[in-house]
């Protein structure tokens, strides 16, 4: 498939391998109908015109696509969920201007969408921007709705124990530095993660020519 192999075979929302769950083929913009938290959007029959428009498909893992209850009982997954900033500048025809949207849920195929999360030692995916600021917003309802930080953090964190140890007690030694190109690679699970967890160590000038 095209769209797994333009990601390295990771979902576009949250970088997980296809092993956490088969992957999806998510309308970015909704085909068959739109939900704002949870309720569906009356007189809105979907972006049904987009259905086969390939620059409205994002590749995604089922539990960023599939609606689905924590162990708290918070629903997590994009669904239908497709809310704008607003609603008065949502789309509901063909000839409509799709960029008056202004969507709330960040778009991996935009870099400075993207460049709106932040990701922690922790594990964690958090907003960057200011509180208060509808960029905050938006990050939020992203790493809210897809599930973000659900079951992957204490993963991310425990690996990043070993890269860590291994930058501080092995230090710049050629097994080390190829073990940290894998995880900057592109094609690694949760690569964005690594590299900022890595980066915390850009003080050492032989991990900032790294990065």
């Amino acid at each position: 498939m095209w769209l797994a192999q333009a990601s390295q075979y990771r979902c576009w929302y949250c970088e997980a391998k296809s092993d956490r769950a088969p992957f999806d083929v998510d309308h970015f913009r909704p085909k068959l109908g739109v939900t704002v938290d949870g309720a569906v959007l009356l007189g809105h029959d979907g972006y049904y015109w987009l259905a086969y428009e390939w620059w409205n498909f994002r590749l995604s893992c089922q539990r960023c696509n599939r609606p689905e209850k924590d162990s708290s009982g918070v629903l997590h997954g994009k669904a239908n969920e497709f809310p704008v900033r607003d609603e008065a500048h949502r789309c509901a025809l063909p000839a409509a201007v799709l960029a008056a949207e202004e969507p709330m849920l960040l778009d991996p195929c935009v870099q400075a969408d993207c460049e709106l999360l932040a990701h922690g030692i922790d594990g964690e995916v958090k907003p960057l921007a200011s509180e208060g600021t509808w960029d905050n917003q938006r990050a939020r309802y992203t790493i809210d709705r897809l599930g973000l930080n659900w079951n992957t953090p204490e993963t991310k964190k425990n690996s990043w124990r070993l890269l860590d140890d291994l930058i501080r007690l092995a230090g710049h030694q050629p097994a080390v530095v190829a073990h940290l190109q894998e995880h900057l690679s592109t094609d690694h699970e949760y690569s964005s993660f690594f590299r900022s967890a890595i980066g915390t160590h850009r003080d050492k000038a032989w991990v900032e020519a790294l990065l």
